[in-house]
């Protein structure tokens, strides 16, 4: 196999069958206390009672694939693959990249294949500390591609894998196959605001809420209910060639043109409006309970009102319940939507129909024209489901500085779902935590809890960066799952209390006033 790009599509199958992961939680770097606005995507009522007056995140990126089917048995690293660092011994005469479908491994059990691929780009987001952090606000931005293939009956697994070749999948009938692919890319801009309810000193109280509009980008799906094929090799390339003989096929899949993208424009009236391929609202909802025995050890009394020193953290648990991404994208812009259901026997799939696409609208017109599907009358809406997940966390302060953090995120869409899925994941993270510096381990169950990952993470003045997977990551066994981050962001802390131990005076008079009074 080698590494070449004629559609988007092709893209998302090549990338999604390497091995992968879950970088989409950021376990090691979003859970501390001075992880600002990352912290906002896990709970919304982190935004209140923050130990920065303003943070700011200038940029950040992570990417994230996770699966059940293939696994990464290559003789380079997939971090070299992703820096383009691979040896050229590795490259063919042209320098483009080899990777034989024998080291992509195969998982074979008959069960059914799940993948997730995401890719998110965190765009200039600001969050704020208002009245001594009693109250919080936040706004945040952010772009996501996000590949799910869900519910593959393993034999259309293996021929996406090889895209046909091998003479383990030729000259066989495949019946009763199904699966969907749903590819999405979407812009979010987002306002968050939190309060403190409950604070008397040993139990704390704030609660958070996040309103998004979602900004459709891009969508392309296939979605196929029933499916009977084999794939054979074509005399017309001297064998050479495949082509795929569809028996009988149930199929609905549809796809946003390229201009949905092309034609993006930042101003409000364009992203308020009805001019986007598609659009809609999401939104996040948390709490956060902390038990602080020792609070009053960071209070004082200031001009006769009891205040808590807000440059410290005051807990020795803390606990974090949310339901992120509730909403949806609708993609309704008939200048840009397309979607088509059809039902064909005898169709065949043949090499010279794929060649020199136009983009995505190139890919699906020479998919009509293998199924013969009547175009005449398509669809122009759909609506695709953000990645719904329940998560919950509790961080456990062992002494001062360094803190135990368990993360639980379980995803809440279902697999036959129309839309994104998220990951879900069980993690484990001990970190060492000050406002400059920061070094974590997170220990997660990853890709539907199946796959273990021990990760490296840090924070060294503005920098962020990390990994879940970093023996995975460094091609250390054959792993399943991979994913890395990094990004650029800094604050303002908070200020302790110029004199914790002030005695002030009614009317606002303080002792050295009174003192130094004339008199």
């Amino acid at each position: 196999m080698i590494f070449r790009y004629p559609s988007l599509l092709f893209i998302l199958f090549t990338v999604a069958l390497v091995p992968g992961s879950n970088a989409q939680h950021m376990p090691g770097v979003a859970m501390g206390n001075y992880a600002g606005t990352q912290s906002l995507y896990h709970n919304p009522a982190f935004v209140a009672d923050s130990r920065y007056s303003v943070h700011v995140n200038f940029v950040g990126a992570q990417l994230y694939v996770a699966n059940n089917h293939i696994k990464y048995n290559v003789p380079y690293s997939f971090l070299s693959l992703m820096t383009g660092t691979v040896p050229d011994k590795y490259r063919n005469e042209r320098g483009a990249i080899i990777l034989p479908r024998v080291d992509l491994e195969q998982k074979l059990n008959g069960r059914l294949k799940h993948m997730n691929l995401g890719l998110e780009g965190r765009l200039p987001s600001v969050m704020f500390s208002l009245f001594d952090g009693r109250f919080g606000v936040g706004a945040t931005s952010r772009v996501r591609v996000m590949g799910n293939m869900s519910q593959f009956t393993e034999p259309l697994a293996r021929a996406l894998r090889g895209r046909g070749k091998g003479e383990d999948i030729q000259k066989q009938l495949f019946e009763n196959q199904s699966g969907n692919l749903h590819l999405n890319g979407v812009g979010e801009a987002a306002l968050t605001l939190g309060g403190v309810l409950l604070d008397n000193e040993t139990d704390f109280f704030k609660v958070g809420v996040t309103v998004k509009r979602l900004i459709g980008l891009y969508n392309a799906h296939i979605i196929i209910d029933d499916g009977t094929f084999g794939i054979y090799p074509d005399e017309n390339y001297q064998l050479k060639k495949e082509l795929i003989n569809v028996s009988t096929i149930r199929t609905t899949y549809g796809y946003t043109s390229d201009g949905g993208f092309q034609d993006l424009k930042l101003s409000p009236a364009w992203m308020l409006g009805n001019a986007p391929a598609g659009s809609g609202w999401g939104f996040d909802v948390g709490m956060v309970y902390e038990y602080r025995p020792n609070a009053n050890r960071h209070s004082y009394t200031e001009r006769g009102v009891r205040k808590r020193d807000g440059s410290v953290n005051k807990y020795l648990y803390r606990l974090s319940l949310a339901v992120t991404d509730v909403g949806g994208v609708r993609y309704k812009n008939p200048n840009y939507v397309r979607q088509f259901q059809t039902s064909a026997i005898n169709r065949t799939f043949r090499f010279e129909n794929f060649q020199k696409l136009d983009g995505t609208e190139g890919f699906f017109n020479a998919v009509n024209n293998s199924l013969d599907t009547d175009t005449s009358t398509p669809t122009t809406s759909f609506r695709s489901v953000l990645p719904t997940a329940f998560q919950a966390s509790l961080d456990y302060q062992v002494q001062p500085n360094i803190y135990v953090n368990t993360l639980w995120v379980q995803n809440l869409i279902s697999a036959g779902a129309f839309g994104m899925k998220s990951e879900s994941v069980l993690a484990v993270t001990p970190r060492y935590e000050h406002r400059w510096y920061e070094l974590s381990v997170p220990v997660s169950i990853m890709n539907r809890y199946g796959s273990f990952g021990v990760g490296l993470a840090g924070r060294v003045g503005p920098l962020w960066f990390g990994t879940d997977h970093l023996l995975g990551l460094l091609n250390v066994g054959k792993p399943k799952t991979f994913n890395l981050y990094a990004g650029l962001s800094a604050g303002l802390f908070r200020r302790p209390p110029k004199s914790p131990n002030a005695c002030y005076l009614p009317g606002g008079e303080t002792f050295w006033d009174r003192l130094f009074r004339r008199r």
